[in-house]
């Protein structure tokens, strides 16, 4: 589960933070964060909640992070969800710049 470990630290936790969490031990993080063990599927629904994302993706078998029931609700396309996605992981100073270069495009777009 590589991507454990970057949620982790996005949440600012550390693995015995995590690990108190989802009662396991910081061993059983680690664990988990180098593939050597598998959580439960118990663990693994509390995983997600947590860092609210789907469990696919925190597996790794999808790159959309939402679960399934925010996409539904928030009836965005997967184009939509993945634009999200990558906006949110850009530095604050990067998104204003990704909003500029949205805007010009439109601008552009319009101006044809």
């Amino acid at each position: 589960m590589k991507r454990l470990a970057e949620l982790r630290r996005e949440k600012g936790l550390n693995q015995v933070g995590l690990g108190l969490k989802l009662h396991v031990s910081q061993k059983m993080i680690s664990a988990y964060e180098n593939d050597t063990h598998q959580p439960n599927i118990e663990t693994l629904k509390e995983m997600s909640k947590l860092f609210g994302v789907s469990a696919d993706y925190l597996i790794g078998l999808s790159d959309i992070r939402l679960p399934a029931d925010r996409l539904i609700c928030d009836g965005l396309k997967e184009n939509e969800i993945e634009l999200l996605d990558l906006f949110n992981q850009l530095k604050k100073e990067d998104q204003t710049k990704a909003l500029g270069i949205l805007f010009a495009l439109l601008q552009q777009s319009q101006n044809i």
